[in-house]
């Protein structure tokens, strides 16, 4: 074997232990670096597509005024509710101070009522008072002015009384028999100096078989005959 068989054979071992360096532009090692669904593409630039357009100016002022109007109703509901609780809160406070005056109310009526009952208690005492007073004030004795009476009679012989008439305001009528005119006479003139008498007239006279008959019309005098 010559040198350049030996040279041949070395040359073919050593590519034999080369690794293989596939072809690019080979069609089979195409097909085998063809990648698979479960590795990455190295190479391929991952590109989309904008299927929502982006928003003109009109729109963001529109979108902003939304988000405006959004803040501002969230606002109102806000202040409005705290403007409901404020009411129902007043309201609550209101009712209850209402039915303390109403009970403090209460109260003071039935302490009025009470006391207004003792007043016409008393009231009604101080006109039972006053009604007797004025009864007490305005009595006299018919006892004491019949006795009068009759002791001015015991003071003339003969002389005896039929009837005898007294009215509340002391004025007073009699009558009766006499043995005669000068009895009667001196009745009259009796009655009319004395102090118990305020004014006496005779206001008939008339002779009887047994003597005279005689009335009399006077007035006696109050402060003398009251009930002390």
């Amino acid at each position: 074997m010559n040198n350049q068989e030996v040279k041949n054979i070395n040359t073919n071992t050593v590519k034999q232990n080369q690794p293989v360096v596939p072809d690019t532009n080979s069609p089979s090692v195409l097909s085998t670096n063809k990648p698979t669904l479960a590795e990455p593409i190295g190479n391929q630039v991952e590109e989309g597509f904008n299927l929502i357009p982006s928003l003109t100016k009109e729109e963001k002022i529109h979108v902003k005024k939304k988000n405006t109007l959004n803040i501002g109703s969230l606002l109102s509901i806000i202040t409005l509710s705290a403007i409901a609780l404020g009411i129902v809160g007043f309201n609550i406070l209101s009712k209850t101070q209402l039915n303390f005056k109403k009970s403090t109310l209460a109260k003071i009526e039935k302490e009025a009522n009470s006391k207004i009952d003792k007043i016409e208690s008393n009231n009604l005492i101080l006109t039972r008072i006053d009604l007797y007073e004025n009864v007490k004030k305005n009595a006299f004795s018919h006892k004491e002015i019949i006795e009068f009476l009759n002791e001015i009679a015991g003071k003339v012989s003969g002389i005896t009384y039929r009837n005898i008439v007294i009215s509340e305001d002391l004025t007073f009528e009699l009558s009766g028999n006499g043995p005669d005119f000068e009895q009667i006479s001196r009745l009259w003139y009796l009655f009319g100096i004395n102090e118990n008498i305020e004014t006496i007239n005779l206001s008939s006279v008339n002779k009887s078989e047994n003597g005279a008959t005689f009335s009399f019309e006077g007035k006696l005098i109050f402060e003398n005959f009251k009930n002390q």
